[in-house]
């Protein structure tokens, strides 16, 4: 027969055994499954990142749109360089001399309208690849104030009244800059283009004179022109 004393050491280590075996199952069940309270907190953390995320996109979509639409406002000279010197880099004035003319202006925050034009008439390449071209090219504005149904029926044509409309823009062969631009040319559409002064085929002026790009100095002018072609002359 076992002593009393022996029977309440079995019963201690038994005891002492039940309640290590618990502790353990509890912080077992405390690695496996968070408290309500660390849940709540994880779901609070991970909506308020989707809605920092969804306003970061918010911004950057409202900042695209507004320069869409400035691009088309800006109009004179100094709206213009503002327009270009906060874009992109490769779009500023010295960011385009490292590429050729229709890669340039596709940079260019201010020619986004003749950059589709000229992307639907198939020029790119061929402008690309050109030696040496002087180039008046119409800002975002001048478009956005050229005739609606004409650009229209322009870029329906891409082939034919588009390549005539934006041929007409392009001097082949040389680089001429504004010092002494003044003279007759002819244009990459074989018509004759006349410049007297800043006046470009008395249509346009020159807003922004000289910028220069791997293969091409472009002037900015303030006018879509139309060829005597084009205009029935």
């Amino acid at each position: 027969m076992r002593s009393p004393l022996k029977l309440r050491g079995l019963a201690l280590l038994f005891v002492f055994a039940l309640f290590a075996g618990a502790c353990a199952a509890e912080d077992d069940a405390s690695d496996a499954e968070p408290t309500d309270e660390a849940m709540e907190e994880t779901e609070a953390m991970d909506d308020g990142a989707m809605e920092e995320t969804e306003a970061m996109d918010d911004g950057a979509m409202e900042e695209t749109e507004a320069a869409v639409t400035d691009s088309a406002e800006a109009c004179d000279a100094d709206a213009i360089l503002a327009a270009v010197e906060g874009g992109a880099e490769e779009g500023t004035v010295a960011g385009m001399t490292d590429d050729p003319v229709a890669t340039a202006a596709s940079n260019n925050p201010v020619l986004t309208t003749l950059t589709t034009a000229v992307g639907a008439a198939g020029l790119g390449d061929t402008l690309n690849s050109a030696d040496a071209l002087t180039v008046f090219a119409p800002t975002d504005c001048a478009f956005a104030e050229f005739d609606q149904e004409t650009l229209e029926a322009a870029l329906a044509d891409p082939a034919g009244l588009l390549t005539s409309v934006l041929g007409y823009h392009v001097i082949p062969g040389e680089q001429v800059g504004s010092e002494n631009i003044a003279g007759e040319y002819t244009t990459f559409t074989e018509e004759a283009l006349t410049v007297e002064g800043t006046t470009v085929a008395g249509q346009a002026e020159i807003v922004v004179p000289d910028i220069q790009t791997a293969n091409a100095t472009v002037h900015l002018i303030d006018t879509v022109l139309v060829p005597p072609s084009v205009a029935g002359e």
